[in-house]
């Protein structure tokens, strides 16, 4: 195990490299083997590769991104370029660099009241496995990666809760929450359920006021064998 740094780590999304609290990165490798009768050795094995980042930043930190669905065979520009220089000690480990890595869900939140907001951003991105030699079988990039329509939510009183609904179909639930005690305070919210045309640029300061939001955004692979 190598131990990272974060106050000489740098964190880099599309130039910007301030307001980061925390990012987790990965390449999630995915074998499937393919087993044959007669013997405990499989007749192929088929290995994807998937390279994942989640980021933590202040609210407003990052661009806002627009979800716009793919309405043709052509990439989404749901993205952002991603670079990542840890600053090791007891070891040494390589950085991440990628460009056009796909966001997969984002949400909102401002808990306290005097408190400040924060934004979490995940990415994904599908690439060549890099396993060759006769018994591996090496899944490619995409020809293309389809966005989909991108469902989310909002609550609270936040003036900007970094999450733009489309007024076509928005509906809304209700909940809260008490306990006993003194004083005994508890809150009630109005939930906002919709299509999510954009994210980010959440409020990071708007004294007593909370909130949360959240978006989940399906971007889809295409392979089309050219």
């Amino acid at each position: 195990m190598t131990i990272i740094i974060g106050s000489i780590t740098t964190v880099n999304v599309d130039g910007n490299q301030s307001g980061f609290q925390s990012v987790q990165w990965s390449q999630q490798v995915q074998p499937n083997r393919l087993w044959q009768l007669g013997s405990w050795s499989p007749y192929k094995t088929l290995v994807t590769k998937i390279l994942q980042v989640s980021i933590t930043t202040y609210a407003g930190a990052l661009n806002v991104v627009s979800l716009t669905p793919s309405s043709s065979c052509s990439d989404s520009n749901a993205t952002k370029d991603i670079s990542i220089s840890p600053g090791t000690c007891g070891g040494s480990v390589g950085g991440f660099n990628e460009n056009g890595m796909y966001l997969s869900s984002y949400g909102y939140s401002k808990d306290d009241p005097i408190g400040f907001g924060q934004e979490s951003w995940s990415f994904q991105k599908w690439v060549d496995s890099g396993v060759g030699g006769t018994d591996f079988i090496s899944v490619g990039p995409p020809n293309f990666v389809l966005l989909g329509i991108s469902e989310g939510s909002k609550s609270g009183n936040v003036a900007n809760l970094g999450v733009t609904l489309d007024n076509t179909g928005v509906v809304t639930g209700i909940q809260g929450s008490v306990s006993a005690g003194f004083p005994g305070v508890g809150s009630v919210d109005s939930i906002e359920y919709g299509i999510v045309t954009s994210v980010g640029g959440g409020s990071l300061e708007d004294s007593g006021n909370n909130g949360k939001s959240d978006a989940s955004i399906p971007h889809q692979p295409l392979y089309t064998g050219n």
